[in-house]
Parts: C-alpha cells; sequence; structure tokens
C-alpha cells in the first residue's frame, strides 16, 4: 500500500494541516486534517496538489508529488477535480459577464 504525507500551513501560518493519500483497492483516500477535509469537504489545498500545484506545500518532496500524479493518472478523482477546476472558472467568467451587464444596463438607464 501506497501512501504519502504531504503538510500545509493554515493562511496565518499557527496550524500545520497534514494531509495523506493512500493507494486503496478503490482508488485514492486522500485526507486531510483542515476544517473542510474534516467535515469529508475538499479543500483548495488537496485540489490545488491533484491539479500539480505543490507551492502551497511546508516542504517540497517532488517524489512525493511524481507519486501522487502517477497513482491518479486516469483517475475517477482526477477527472472530477479537472471537472471542479473548469467549473470554477466558468463560474467566475459568469460572474464578470453578469457584472458587465449590470454595468451596461446601469449607464443606459443613466441616460
Amino acid at each position: 500500500m501506497t501512501s504519502l504525507m504531504f503538510s500545509v500551513r493554515s493562511p496565518d501560518g499557527a496550524v500545520l494541516h497534514r494531509m495523506e493519500a493512500t493507494k486503496t483497492g478503490r482508488g485514492i483516500r486522500f485526507t486531510c486534517t483542515c476544517a473542510e477535509g474534516l467535515e469529508g469537504m475538499h479543500c483548495e489545498h488537496r485540489i490545488a496538489l491533484l491539479l500539480g500545484d505543490a507551492s502551497h506545500l511546508v516542504e517540497t518532496d517532488h517524489d512525493a508529488v511524481a507519486t501522487l500524479a502517477a497513482l491518479v493518472q486516469g483517475s475517477p478523482l482526477l477527472q472530477a477535480v479537472h471537472r471542479l477546476a473548469h467549473a470554477e472558472a466558468a463560474e467566475a467568467e459568469a460572474r464578470l459577464d453578469l457584472e458587465r451587464a449590470r454595468q451596461v444596463i446601469a449607464t443606459i438607464l443613466a441616460g
């Protein structure tokens, strides 16, 4: 069984969160001790790491990051993470479009 450990700090730097990725018979179990992780939700630093961004890690173990990438390659988890990233980007673009439309309407209504 492959088990990988990673650490990140809270935004204020006061708390160290531990992430553990473990290969299971069903895929990958990727846990985190942050509030979102403990609630069973996704946390941004796990998502970032799955997308290949290790910049938030306390210490970057390039071998562990590469092993994680290999473990999730082509998996439903990675597909879901990519889908989430695309949906979040689309949401951000839609919010910008909405704000632009509001500004156009406000300009027109102001005469």
